[in-house]
């Protein structure tokens, strides 16, 4: 782990799991079955023009935290929607608490 890197918890890696089923489920509308879910880990190299355009390529409506430059936290995860295996990627706050940004891997 870089000395930039964030300790995160099992705890917080926990919490990001449950935003991110509630963020699938409430701004997707996807009910889906997860297969797996990385590590918790933390970056700095997201810009703030990197989260634009991750938001415009996504579906229209959604409502993500405000996003300030800085350390977000990021999850992996694959799932099975229908029979199709997907992965996307989720950018969180460092609170874990709220999806900034997603991206479909």
């Amino acid at each position: 782990m870089t000395a930039a890197s964030l300790f995160v918890s099992c705890g917080q890696r926990q919490q990001a799991k449950s935003v991110i089923k509630d963020f699938m489920e409430q701004s997707l509308h996807k009910d889906v079955k997860y297969l797996d879910f990385s590590d918790l880990d933390s970056t700095k190299a997201i810009s703030d023009s990197v989260i634009m355009v991750m938001r415009q390529r996504g579906p229209k409506g959604i409502q993500y935290k405000d996003y300030k430059d800085g350390t977000l936290l990021y999850l992996r995860t694959s799932y099975l929607d229908d029979q199709d295996t997907c992965c996307a990627t989720f950018y969180l706050d460092r609170e874990a608490t709220s999806i900034v940004a997603f991206k479909q891997n």
